[in-house]
């Protein structure tokens, strides 16, 4: 990234828009910041970090808070622009951040030819600082570290501790990933160490289970699962064998439940069969009480036939006088419709004349029309003039306003002054009593640290000494269970001795050798009780003797080694000079020292923070100077702007017309006369309009009334001519007018009645043809009572459905053990499965975390490797810049109890000696640092082939070295830039100016703000 032009706007010390344009260096590629102290010369790197990180170029300058300018008006934005070349393309990217609630803003675009294309679909923060990043190649943690050199961060990776290199070669060369490669294997772990448990429970679970699966009884699992330490494999073949007895009881069981099922099917065909023939003798007595109450119905079956058939007489003659009806109903609604007819075109006769009279009013004011629209012409020429008055009355009005807080604010930024002149004064009398206070901070932990040692030595003799006590108590506890294991061992073998004795007693006989000694003759025979002795209860007391005598040794054991312990801590005291009767005293002096080297920790702490807030108030007091110069120049300027639109205003009020003096007079007067225009035209339009539709009403009214007369003569045609129809029916079937109307029925009512009649008869046809077919059949057969089979069958049933259960019953015992079964097999092949995937998964992330032989994890295993190739390439430079004297080393140095391996050493040619880099001067010091940073910009490009580096702005250390070493820096800056970069250096020594071909010259001017200019030699 090289830059081209850079635009800044309210930015820092930049309170107009300030333009640096880069290609004015020509081939010059290396050019010196100029300026005073406090110029704005760091802010141009500010602003190049800026543009395209969105972000300052130093820890304290990231906030974009404190980039914008003091010197700004509210009304400008903070804007950056920056045009740079990446690999021979050319981009512009301008962001503006906002204040006072506003929203940022940023557009990137790429330059072809001079047509600018959009550089990213969207301008959003993410999208753009990607695309930067990738253009680039560097984050800006890389791009602050290689490419911009703050102030204050220049030495950081030179001299921090590995754990801070750490940091930062994590961000520059992205190691974060093998970090996450440790979470990631802590995670598999985990998981792993879940499934093993999770398995383990699961077998605990299944063996738990079986107590409340299975009926507890005197066998083999159920003593197995009652033990202390439950076996397994025990267990397995204890449920092998309890599967086999409910088998076999099973087996047993459903015999008997066939036998039942047997008898129950003999006992329910007999039942079947009785129940049948009650049902059929039941069926033969109710057929013959219907058809007995059928017969008693004929007479009234016979009165409803007769009513079906004037019914259908009737019916033929009802749609006649239905017409009849109908046409009467119509006459009637015909003359209702005439009567209403000849209302409605009498009304509307009456409207017509009305709707007329009022059009021909209303037509007489036309002429006010034209009066009204001169009128408003008029108002309206008057609206612009006194809006331009009314638009001079505001701004005078807000320049007052704004005179008012200008002086308010001018008193205000010189009360501040005062008081920030007298917090200055405090905080300096705070900073030298915290500066005294603090004085004996090491010499206070220092003897900490040797009382510390002290007590922890004290108290581990005095924890050895009741250890020994502790141990003494237990061995002679172990000494008596021993010696008592052996006496119950020895009688136990006594006995075994007299029950051989007794026996070969048994078999002598005087006369006979003894098999012992040869002797026949036996004077004393022994002839003592033998009792049994069981072969497994010795060898238990065997076992039980020589864990007892095991034991004992163990305990006397730790008690010799805790005994010489005791001797060598007892050597270390004396050496120390500490007394154990001295502990609590020497308890005392620790807590003391503690509390005073807490106070004076906490004092040192606040010593910081007072000093960076004395650093606050110093330069809030340097900004608020600058604001009352500036403050007091702007109520002069107010006070003479005021004073110009004032009189403006006055001589423009001379022009106003009497009978209006403010805007808001003439568009009220304006808004009326539209009005009563707009008033007066609808009214007029509103009568012709309702003159029209009446008169469209009237002829309608009357188109309606004649066709009414004619509807009501032909109705009266239609209403003779039915009647008539009528009259001759009723004559032609014999009936009157009442009798007719008595016949009359629904036809769902006739139909009812067919249905019935039909019913009847096939009723009593279908019973009296059953009845002669049933009663020869049935003859000379009773009911039979079935209560005490039923009962039978009801017993045996409830026998049948207990032993289902039981069979049932069984049958589950026997699926439980073969689940069971199933269940410890399946779990003790997961334990074993998942224990030898967590001891894979443990060892590889114990590895890779650090937790091995050379106490590194990988991730800084990587990033020594790292370090090693920039140390590498950084001595070239140093060898150059300290005439062969200083050479960097990548050491493993311990630093503390943390992971070591990224220190840094300086090696010095002149003594042979190894040494920390931080006892360099502060020019050697600058010197190495200059060196790192050129060789972890080549160490970059390297291994990131797409980056390339072709930028480098140093804002710091040049005034450190002496003359020869500042000239070995020029050379190195000089090479650099014949390799194509751009080199840009702030400095103010004099020879370095001197020796550069141009000058970027930042100018303070007297009103507080910068200027800058290009110079080339």
């Amino acid at each position: 990234m090289k830059p081209i032009k850079l635009s800044m706007t309210a930015f820092g010390s930049y309170h107009q828009k300030e333009v640096i344009d880069f290609t004015k260096l020509h081939e010059h590629g290396i050019f010196v910041v100029s300026g005073a102290t406090g110029a704005g010369k760091t802010t141009i790197f500010d602003a190049i970090t800026f543009a395209l990180y969105d972000s300052g170029s130093g820890e304290d300058r990231e906030k974009s808070l404190f980039l914008r300018s003091d010197f700004a008006d509210e009304t400008v934005d903070t804007e950056v622009e920056l045009e740079f070349e990446v690999r021979g393309r050319l981009y512009r990217i301008w962001r503006k951040f906002g204040h006072d609630g506003a929203s940022a803003k940023r557009e990137f675009f790429e330059i072809t030819d001079g047509v600018t294309v959009p550089a990213v679909e969207k301008f959003q923060v993410k999208l753009i600082q990607s695309k930067i990043e990738e253009l680039i190649g560097l984050t800006q943690s890389q791009f602050n570290q290689i490419v911009m050199l703050p102030q204050g961060e220049f030495q950081k990776l030179l001299t921090s501790e590995s754990k801070h290199k750490e940091e930062i070669f994590r961000k520059i060369f992205k190691t974060e990933r093998f970090t996450k490669m440790v979470e990631l294997l802590k995670e598999k772990k985990n998981i792993a160490e879940k499934h093993y448990e999770q398995a383990r429970m699961q077998q605990d679970n299944t063996i738990h289970d079986i107590r409340s699966r299975l009926p507890h009884r005197d066998s083999e699992l159920f003593t197995a699962l009652n033990n202390d330490v439950i076996n397994l494999y025990q267990v397995k073949t204890a449920l092998e064998t309890e599967q086999q007895f409910y088998e076999e009881q099973c087996a047993a069981l459903k015999g008997q439940y066939a036998a039942s099922k047997t008898h129950l099917q003999t006992l329910v065909k007999s039942l079947n069969e009785q129940r049948l023939l009650n049902e059929r003798i039941e069926k033969f007595l109710i057929r013959k009480a219907r058809l007995d109450e059928l017969l008693q119905q004929k007479d009234k079956i016979q009165a409803e036939q007769q009513k079906l058939v004037l019914a259908k007489k009737a019916n033929q003659i009802e749609p006649l006088e239905r017409e009849y009806e109908k046409v009467k109903r119509q006459l009637e609604q015909a003359e209702v419709s005439l009567q209403k007819a000849k209302a409605d075109y009498e009304r509307a006769q009456a409207q017509l004349l009305q709707a007329t009279n009022h059009y021909q009013e209303q037509k007489q004011h036309e002429p006010l029309l034209d009066e009204f629209t001169k009128s408003i012409s008029q108002l309206e020429q008057l609206v612009p003039i006194y809006q331009s008055i009314n638009t001079q009355r505001e701004k005078v009005a807000k320049l007052a306003e704004n005179q008012k807080n200008a002086k308010q604010l001018f008193d205000k930024l010189q009360k501040e002054a005062a008081s920030l002149k007298e917090k200055h004064q405090q905080q300096q009398a705070i900073i030298n009593e915290l500066e005294d206070a603090t004085v004996t901070y090491h010499e206070t932990y220092e003897a900490q640290a040797v009382l510390t040692r002290k007590i922890e030595m004290a108290k581990e003799v005095a924890a050895i000494q009741m250890n020994i006590e502790t141990l003494v108590k237990q061995l002679a506890d172990k000494k008596q269970i021993a010696d008592g294991a052996q006496q119950k061992l020895q009688n136990m073998e006594q006995q075994i001795r007299s029950n051989q004795a007794a026996f070969l007693a048994a078999s002598l006989h005087h006369g006979e050798a003894c098999p012992v000694c040869g002797s026949t003759e036996h004077p004393a025979i022994h002839n003592s009780e033998a009792f049994t002795i069981d072969e497994n209860a010795l060898e238990h007391l065997r076992q039980e003797g020589d864990r007892a005598m095991q034991s004992f040794y163990q305990v006397n054991s730790k008690l010799d080694v805790e005994k010489a312990a005791l001797e060598q801590k007892r050597s270390a005291l004396e050496l120390l000079s500490v007394e154990l009767s001295q502990l609590h005293y020497y308890e005392q002096q620790l807590a003391e020292l503690t509390e005073q080297l807490t106070k004076q920790k906490q004092q040192q702490a606040q010593l910081i923070t007072e000093k960076k807030t004395m650093a606050q108030l110093i330069e809030s007091k340097e900004v608020l100077q600058g604001r009352i110069e500036k403050g007091q120049q702007y109520v002069v300027d107010i006070d003479k702007q005021y004073a110009q639109e004032k009189g403006k205003l006055e001589q423009s009020e001379q022009s106003l017309l009497p009978q209006f003096s403010t805007l808001d007079e003439v568009t009220q007067e304006l808004a009326s006369q539209q009005q009563k225009h707009r008033h007066l035209k609808s009214a007029i339009q509103s009568a012709l309009e309702a003159m029209q539709k009446i008169q469209l009403d009237e002829k309608s009214c009357e188109v309606n009334h004649l066709h009414a007369q004619n509807l009501v003569t032909e109705k009266q045609q239609e209403t003779l001519s039915a009647q008539k129809a009528f009259d001759t029916a009723l004559q032609q079937e014999s009936f009157d007018l009442e009798t007719y109307k008595n016949a009359l029925l629904p036809l769902n009512v006739q139909q009812q009645i067919q249905d019935e009649v039909e019913a009847y008869k096939q009723n009593v046809h279908t019973l009296s043809v059953q009845i002669a077919e049933e009663e020869p059949l049935l003859e000379g057969k009773e009911r039979a009572d079935l209560t005490a089979s039923e009962q039978q069958i009801h017993e045996l049933n409830e026998q049948i459905e207990a032993q289902y259960s039981k069979i049932t019953l069984t049958q589950s015992y026997v699926e439980q053990c073969e689940e069971t079964l199933e269940k410890l097999d399946q779990s003790a092949q997961q334990i074993e499965s998942y224990k030898a995937k967590l001891m894979q998964v443990e060892h590889v992330y114990n590895l890779i975390r650090g937790q091995n032989d050379s106490k590194i994890s990988f991730e800084r295993f990587v990033q020594i490797g790292y370090l090693e190739k920039v140390t590498h390439a950084a001595n070239e430079r140093l060898r150059v810049l300290s005439n062969g004297q200083y050479f960097l080393k990548s050491t493993g140095r311990k630093e503390g109890n943390a992971q070591s391996g990224l220190s840094i050493d300086v090696y010095d040619s002149h003594t042979g000696q190894t040494r920390d880099v931080k006892t360099l001067s502060g020019g050697e010091k600058f010197n190495a640092s200059l060196s790192l940073a050129l060789g972890m910009a080549d160490v970059i490009q390297s291994v990131q082939g797409s980056v390339h580096i072709d930028t480098m702005f140093i804002d710091e250390g040049f005034g450190t070295l002496d003359e020869e070493a500042l000239r070995r820096a020029i050379d190195i800056l000089i090479d650099l830039q014949q390799t194509g970069r751009l080199i840009g250096v702030i400095s103010h020594v004099a020879e370095l100016k001197a020796a550069m071909p141009a000058i970027l010259q930042v100018q303070k001017l007297k009103e507080g703000y910068s200027k800058t200019e290009i110079i080339i030699k």
